[in-house]
């Protein structure tokens, strides 16, 4: 039976959040969810916080285990339901303690943000009710809107390099954080200047893990309020963190500035738990965590540390090295992102971007104005700029003189509006090369310390490439450059490995070898699933990979392209036996018990990164994922979208959209989307409330 709902999450009586901020009253008679003909669902709904309600049942509908994972996360408690495999994430969420500054500082956030995110854990809770035998344990509810946003914090910090840096502190005794890293992205702006048709054109890109945690999934949320959006999200997101509304569209993609600083503590045995600074012994702060680990019949405790510099850990050598980074300082990432979500114009948009809580990522934007904007976004601190300190490597964690608090504006941030050239773009590389070459910006502008990006890559300048053959570019040529899988003229991938000596192998002195070296040396860079050059590359790029990647000054000698082009015989002929392989056959495309040929490769345009999966193959795991193409009409009225994800709106496998995308995405193509209520309505496979 549907009813008003009034009543706020149980979680909130026992949350330290003393905030008076009037609860969101959920009406889910009022609330409508549209599933078109691919089952991505359109939510409406009167106000803010009901269709974020809306959002989280339909998203629970399609993928209520992942996040319930996050939930989990965010209570330390993941442990509970994978067992030992979730213990690293626990401990390390434990030791981040991104909760306590959730709790300092939720109380000056916007209320109608807190209302949004109360809308949204309600419609979990109400959904966890209505269906408590897919209720992941007795740990997931009820949800504290603290641990919730803790968990937005959390994930923040590892994409700012927390799971890197930590397992070098560690010797590697914790491993990467499952399903947390981010793998990159493309993004492309394009004036009405540059375009065919005299129309604004965006291509949102993201380069993501193609199922988990970090999974773009794809909705549209419309409110009378004037929300109106439809992009991509991650799964236990409230709102949509790229995509497009009626008057503009963003993208993200990963940058790499200087995002987390390691600082050597300075300490003595003969004083056990003390550390200098400035000449001054302060006492190390030490708490234990509670793994509460499933299988194992007692909780276990593991030490964690606080310094002044941030959280702090001690090396199996006894040194402790602290983490400071801006990602664990503001828990307001998620308010940002809501009121870009809310913003209508250019001027609106960099209003939310000043709010400078989001710690990372580029963004790429256009809207119907004409106007095509890019910036290297993050929270950078100003750092000391003495030349003694090295903000690239270790700091000494023994004087305040490197203990930074303060950060830069967004007008000191790398950024261009309108360049001349028409267009904009970033493939994860130097935001000093992101345009035509007479318009670029000046690295020596911008502070060293902060660690900007200066390098093109394989992306980058194969895009480059691209671009430049074109005077003005269609609708089908931005889908033609995204979609391209060939590598660029020069490959840039890194360890020396990549030089020409795997490419001038002599054949005739190893006839056994000579198929595949005449094959690798014919190769035209391309990287369909058809191509047999790019299958030996492949092969090579991951055999190399993993041998080198602790050298990569190191020069592969004729001998050693020789022992490359040895093990891919040996495990061709091995697992397939014959020389005869093309990419397709070797890297697949996997969901369920089905998988397929699978093009692309690291790096390409339409990147593709992949695991070692049966006999001999590999399968994709993460890279060219939801895509959506973006072009404001010259007379107005909302723009044309066209999306596609790797595989479909459900994880269910039941579901007849666990993959219905699969074949859109292999073949490069897109779907028709729009953001109009009243044709989504009308060719809605079904409509319905949650309850």
């Amino acid at each position: 039976m549907k009813f008003i709902i009034s009543l706020f999450l149980t979680a909130f009586c026992t949350s330290l959040f003393a905030q008076e901020v009037q609860k969101p009253i959920i009406n889910v008679n009022k609330i409508s969810i549209a599933r078109d003909n691919y089952g991505v669902p359109h939510i409406f709904a009167p106000t803010d916080p009901e269709v974020a309600y809306g959002l989280a049942w339909a998203h629970s509908e399609d993928d209520f285990k992942t996040i319930q994972t996050l939930i989990l996360t965010g209570q330390g408690k993941l442990s509970t339901y994978l067992g030992k495999s979730g213990a690293p994430v626990d401990y390390v969420f434990g030791l981040l303690d991104t909760k306590t500054t959730v709790q300092q500082q939720i109380k000056s956030m916007d209320p109608k943000f807190i209302q949004l995110v109360q809308g949204y854990l309600m419609g979990l809770e109400a959904y966890a009710k209505a269906h408590p035998n897919e209720v992941l344990n007795k740990n997931v509810f009820p949800i504290a809107i603290e641990d919730y946003i803790a968990t937005t914090m959390f994930s923040v910090a590892v994409f700012c390099g927390v799971d890197k840096t930590l397992p070098k502190i560690l010797n590697g005794s914790i491993a990467n954080l499952p399903g947390f890293t981010g793998e990159g992205s493309n993004a492309f702006a394009i004036s009405a200047s540059k375009s065919a048709t005299g129309e604004p054109m965006l291509v949102i890109n993201a380069h993501q893990p193609i199922e988990g945690a970090t999974a773009f999934y794809e909705a549209h949320v419309q409110s009378d309020e004037g929300w109106n959006i439809l992009g991509g999200l991650f799964p236990g997101g409230p709102l949509i963190f790229h995509g497009v509304t009626p008057n503009l569209a963003w993208a993200h993609t990963v940058n790499f500035q200087d995002k987390i600083d390691v600082f050597q503590l300075q300490t003595d045995k003969k004083r056990p738990g003390q550390y200098l600074v400035d000449g001054e012994w302060l006492t190390l702060e030490k708490k234990r965590i509670k793994l509460s680990i499933k299988g194992i019949p007692f909780p276990i405790y593991k030490s964690a540390y606080k310094s002044i510099y941030g959280p702090t850990v001690k090396s199996p050598n006894g040194q402790f090295f602290s983490l400071r980074l801006p990602a664990l300082m503001d828990a307001g990432a998620l308010q940002q992102w809501y009121a870009m979500n809310r913003s209508t114009n250019l001027k609106e948009f960099k209003e939310a971007l000043e709010q400078n809580h989001l710690a990372m990522f580029n963004i790429m934007y256009a809207d119907k104005e004409d106007n095509i904007f890019y910036i290297s976004n993050g929270k950078m601190p100003y750092r000391n700029p003495d030349k003694r300190y090295d903000w690239s490597t270790t700091l000494p964690g023994n004087t305040r003189a490197t203990l930074w608090d303060k950060f830069k504006p967004l007008s000191e941030l790398p950024q261009q509006l309108n360049p001349k050239s028409g267009y904009l773009f970033n493939t994860n590389h130097s935001p000093f090369l992101a345009t035509s070459e007479n318009e670029n910006l000046k690295a020596t502008s911008y502070d060293k310390n902060d660690g900007y990006e200066t390098y093109h890559n394989n992306r980058s300048q194969r895009a480059k490439e691209l671009i430049e053959t074109y005077d003005k570019i269609s609708w089908d040529d931005l889908k033609r450059i995204k979609f391209d899988r060939q590598l660029p003229t020069k490959i840039l991938y890194p360890y020396g490995f990549y030089s020409d000596a795997f490419f001038e192998v002599d054949e005739s002195k190893y006839p056994k070898l000579e198929p595949l070296i005449k094959e690798l040396k014919a190769w035209d860079h391309n990287t369909n699933p058809e191509s047999k050059g790019a299958l030996i590359y492949n092969l090579a790029y991951y055999q190399i990979s993993n041998t080198m990647n602790e050298r990569p000054q190191d020069t592969l000698s004729n001998e050693g392209a020789v022992e490359v082009y040895e093990f891919i015989h040996k495990h061709l002929m091995k697992n397939f036996g014959t020389l005869n392989v093309s990419l397709g056959d070797f890297q697949r495309l996997q969901r369920g018990k089905e998988d397929w040929p699978q093009g692309g490769m690291p790096d390409v345009l339409a990147a593709v990164m992949t695991k070692p999966y049966v006999d001999g193959k590999r399968s994709m795991t993460s890279g060219d994922a939801y895509i959506g193409f973006v072009k404001f009409p010259k007379g107005g009225g909302l723009p044309l979208i066209e999306t596609v994800n790797t595989f479909g709106a459900s994880s269910d496998p039941n579901s007849k959209h666990f993959s219905d995308q699969r074949e859109l995405y292999q073949s490069q193509k897109t779907k028709r989307m729009t953001l109009d209520k009243a044709e989504i309505l009308k060719n809605a496979q079904k409509v319905y409330q949650p309850k």
